[in-house]
């Protein structure tokens, strides 16, 4: 089974809700967090470039599916889960609704690790997830 947190901004490429991360550039770049929120945020985020790969750097095999991709963690990342459910809970606290999403089918894998998987969505996938 694999996870995503989701806010309630669709983006443009993938035609799906954008991702927690995207939520939490906007929130320290749009909407003047306060110094406890920014740092929290900071810490959060740089331990996610510490212990999460980043699956658009990697040469892809179908470069034209890429801008339509969307990542997904595994369920067994529990460490990497934690930390992105204290990510959601800040944006909660500003009113950034994060919702989790679970699925066993992510769509077309272009990479994947043992934490995450990146996916274009199925077609049948094209409603907000």
């Amino acid at each position: 089974m694999f996870m995503r947190f989701v806010s309630s901004e669709v983006d443009g490429n993938s035609h799906v809700s954008t991702g927690l991360f995207c939520a939490a550039f906007a929130l320290l770049d749009e909407m003047a967090p306060s110094e406890y929120e920014y740092s929290a945020v900071r810490e959060l985020i740089g331990w996610f470039n510490v212990n999460l790969r980043g699956p658009f750097e990697y040469r892809l095999r179908s470069s034209w599916r890429a801008p339509r991709a969307i990542c997904w963690f595994r369920c067994s990342a529990h460490e990497h889960l934690a930390r992105a459910r204290e990510l959601a809970m800040i944006l909660d606290d500003r009113n950034v609704f994060i919702r989790t999403i679970k699925c066993y089918k992510t769509g077309y894998v272009l990479y994947e690790d043992d934490v995450q998987v990146l996916a274009q969505p199925f077609a049948d996938m094209r409603f907000r997830l």
